[in-house]
């Protein structure tokens, strides 16, 4: 208190000293316009730098606020020589321009993680050097032991990855296609499928779900396995899993992927390992190793043999050779109680599947039964392995891990719902702000094919080990500092929307799924979690923000539990467990109080819109309460009730528009199962939402998901669709999407852009309101100069599911795209021809046409 008042006492005793020239300094900015320019003295945000920053400055010092935005003495900490420091500058006009971060790159913002992650798979040349990917369509790879991480996209979700082990550099994905790279994951070219193979690329469902059709008709399935021959490079295998269409089968090649042949058909789903031949010096072998079975198949005479499996489903599969011992194959199963004892867990083989031996002793050292998921082998020292654990009492979870093929066990990283048991993590945000146990255990593990004291562990986090599971570090997310963290490039999150506050252009929301909502104080360099006083009911999604106009740091969002809406998956048998809660903050976003005094509990809030000319002491505010309505508050926030007077029976109400006349336009989306579409709407009010009256779709839209108006004229309008599957015909086509323009208040509509595509959003450049720039399910975002006349694919930017984009307000030319689960993409609005999006010999005709 003592420090406080001293500060305080000689930040205005300094003031006093200078004031006249504070005085001058300020005339001065005036008269260079410098209102204009944003200057870092500008602390206060109001536009102007003068005595007002001084006295913003002296009560963060009083209040022990830590801003390293008013470090303004370079010593890392907030007090009174900064006060001095920032007196000086303004006496001496010594003021620093904000330059603008303007790039011709595209750059993923946030702080990392949040997401399932999958198949961490290591280079065996370099243990620095590893892929994953995540269950939201992106893949990624890092060159430098995970400090930092590229995002490359293969069209759809890559179900496997495979280096060549005897070609450096070398890599293979399997989707639904065969990828291969010559530079470690820069740069993909299409195997399977050939390019000159393909005559479209579907894109078909509520998902986008992506597939090709070709003049071979192969591959007629996903693929989701492939092996590499480590005794030739040119023989590749794949597994096909025939989910829909029978029983899962294993093609192969003898010239890197340019012709195939059928080895087999394996009864089962998935195909879950490809053991080589050569491992037992019977290279025109194979070992295929199903959910549901095992055979051993001869590419030189086809025959096939069944192979007796100890024990069935199998969940996990995996195995390697010694460079001078025997191949040894392992299994997992689910681990259950047999009597008095166990049956079920790992299972090792030493002669190539012939017969198995349980090895889980030690993993079974319990009265209870502990659970397993997944497992990973060292492929040339396989007696090293990894084990992921989900369940072992008392409530840990973590890794085990074995050196001596499975003879015993040992925790090599361990945590229970308090503490990290084996001390040997190095953890990020998701651990400190939502606890142990959270992210769960593995869902994968990849051990260095050399080394095996290189594993990566990937769930909602992704952590490594380099030296045999000693020690483990997270490598989603950078540390910044007082609870701020950046992305390394890890990012699987879904979001609505960048938001951004009126009085500070460096204080920036992501509005995110499943992680609620994050902060930047920096302009997006760090991010902060700003879920405090937020009810845990709700804390999974924010869905929107809203700032008020005139009061500082006063700002409304709304929060659901029911995350991924849209989407017509999430109208499932739980959906009368959804809820949601509008709240305000009024330190900024710091803290979150809860409005629902007559807002129903029972519904997901999915936008909040203030009205900003109502009184500043009592505003008027609208939310889209989901499944419900609108409701509306005059009193700011204190009291709600429905005004949905007008509406039809689907009061899916998703987003409000407010035109500049002040009418309100309700878009209302489509839900119901995908077969049984109960069809979206679009309404008008022009008696502050007394009362709404219906719009004409476009013939043929079902799908309504966004509005926007051209701010210069609000007469024009572009409404973002989401197309029906049309089943009646093969293959089934996407009807009625699209991006739609109304040149008369929504009277009569055109289609300005493809019926077939998923289009979330589009924004009208305010300085430019013939450009319009859309965003989509379908691998790209679009931009027409001529209000949708003709359009150019934003290049530098091709992730599979985009969301809404968003023009920078404080840096024109600048956009933001969001993305359901890729968070937020940041890059030109004009696009980057310059840009390197990995895809080597892709044609965008077979998506787009001409």
């Amino acid at each position: 208190m003592k420090n406080r008042w001293l500060i305080a006492a000689a930040g205005a005793l300094a003031f006093l000293i200078v004031f006249p020239l504070l005085g001058q300094a300020d005339r001065a900015l005036a008269q260079a316009g410098g209102s204009a320019t944003r200057y870092a003295e500008d602390l206060n945000r109001d536009g102007q730098v003068n005595y007002r920053d001084v006295v913003t400055l002296m009560n963060l010092c009083r209040q022990e606020v830590a801003d390293s935005r008013a470090d303004f003495n370079g010593d890392g900490r907030l007090g009174l020589l900064d006060a001095l420091a920032l007196v000086l500058r303004i006496a001496r006009g010594d003021l620093h321009p904000v330059a603008p971060v303007l790039s011709d790159k595209w750059t993923v913002i946030g702080p990392g993680g949040g997401g399932a992650m999958f198949i961490p798979t290591v280079d065996p040349f370099d243990p620095a050097h590893a892929l994953l990917r995540c269950d939201m369509t992106g893949a990624y790879v890092t060159f430098d032991d995970g400090a930092s991480w590229k995002m490359f996209n293969l069209r759809t979700v890559v179900i496997d990855f495979e280096f060549d082990p005897s070609n450096r550099g070398v890599v293979y994905a399997a989707n639904t296609a065969l990828w291969r790279s010559e530079d470690g994951g820069k740069g993909w070219s299409l195997v399977w499928p050939a390019p000159a193979d393909i005559t479209l690329e579907r894109m078909v469902g509520d998902h986008a779900e992506q597939s090709f059709l070709t003049t071979s008709g192969l591959p007629d399935a996903e693929l989701d396995k492939v092996r590499v021959d480590p005794a030739d490079g040119d023989h590749l295998l794949v597994g096909l899993g025939q989910w829909w269409n029978g029983p899962a089968k294993v093609m192969f090649s003898h010239d890197r992927g340019a012709s195939w042949r059928t080895l087999a058909e394996v009864p089962g789903q998935q195909v879950l390992a490809i053991f080589p031949g050569s491992w037992w010096d019977k290279p025109e072998e194979a070992l295929i190793v199903t959910d549901l079975a095992c055979i051993r198949a001869n590419e030189a005479t086809g025959d096939t043999v069944s192979v007796s499996l100890p024990d069935l489903p199998v969940i996990d599969a995996d195995g390697g050779k010694a460079p001078d011992g025997a191949a040894a194959l392992y299994l997992l199963t689910t681990l259950r109680k047999s009597g008095q004892s166990f049956a079920g867990g790992m299972y090792r083989s030493l002669d190539a599947g012939a017969s198995w031996t349980q090895i889980d002793s030690s993993l079974t050292n319990t009265s209870e039964t502990p659970t397993y998921n997944t497992l990973g082998v060292c492929q040339e020292h396989p007696e090293v392995v990894y084990l992921s654990c989900t369940s072992f009492p008392t409530n840990r979870i973590g890794i085990f891990k074995t050196t001596d093929s499975g003879t015993s066990w040992k925790w090599s990283f361990c945590e229970d719902w308090s503490s990290y048991v084996t001390k040997n993590m190095t953890d990020a945000w998701l651990t400190r702000e939502y606890g142990h146990g959270y992210e769960g255990a593995p869902w994968g593990l990849g051990v260095c094919p050399r080394d095996p004291n290189t594993c990566y562990g990937s769930s909602g986090r992704t952590f490594r080990t380099r030296d045999g599971g000693t020690t483990w570090q997270t490598v989603y997310s950078n540390d910044m500092g007082n609870n701020a963290w950046s992305s390394r490039g890890l990012d699987v999150t879904t979001c609505y929307g960048v938001h951004f506050d009126p009085f500070d252009s460096l204080h920036v929301f992501i509005t995110y799924t499943d992680i609620g909502l994050f902060q930047s104080h920096d302009g997006g360099k760090s991010w902060v979690h700003a879920t405090t006083g937020v009810d845990r009911d709700v804390i999974n999604t924010c869905y929107w923000l809203d700032f008020d106009p005139d009061t500082p740091n006063l700002v409304w969002g709304v929060w659901s539990n029911w995350h991924d809406l849209p989407r017509m998956k999430m109208f499932n048998d739980n959906w009368p467990q959804a809820r949601g809660v509008p709240m305000y903050s009024t330190d900024g976003g710091a803290v979150w109080h809860p409005s629902n005094y007559g807002a129903p509990g029972d519904a997901p809030y999915t936008h909040v819109l203030i009205d900003p000319k109502s009184p500043k002491d009592s505003r008027t505010l609208y939310l889209c309460a989901f499944g419900k309505g609108v409701y509306k508050s005059v009193d700011g926030g204190k009291r709600w009730a429905s005004y949905s007077e007008g509406l039809g029976e689907n009061r899916s109400a998703w987003r409000l528009v407010r035109a500049a006349d002040s009418t309100l336009y309700l878009v209302v989306v489509r839900n119901g199962a995908e077969r049984n579409v109960i069809p979206g709407a679009l309404y008008r009010s022009t008696d502050g939402a007394r009362s709404w009256h219906s719009l004409p779709l476009p013939e043929g839209v079902s799908g309504p998901n966004d509005l926007a108006l051209d701010p210069t004229d609000n007469r024009i309008m572009y409404l973002s669709c989401w197309p029906w599957t049309d089943r009646s015909v093969y293959p089934s086509v996407e009807r009625n999407g699209g991006l739609y323009r109304s040149l008369d208040g929504g009277a009569t509509w055109v289609r300005v852009f493809n019926e077939n595509a998923h289009v979330y959003a589009a924004v009208v450049d305010p300085d430019s309101p013939a450009t319009v720039i859309i965003n989509t399910f379908d691998s790209a975002a679009f931009r027409s100069d001529d209000r949708g006349e003709s359009w150019r694919r934003i290049e530098g930017y091709d992730f599979k599911w985009g969301h809404r984009p968003i023009l920078d307000p404080h840096h024109p030319g600048m956009l933001y795209l969001t993305t359901f689960g890729g968070s937020v993409f940041y890059g030109p609005a004009e696009g980057s021809s310059a840009a390197d999006e990995g895809l080597l010999d892709w044609s965008s005709l077979w998506r787009w046409g001409r």
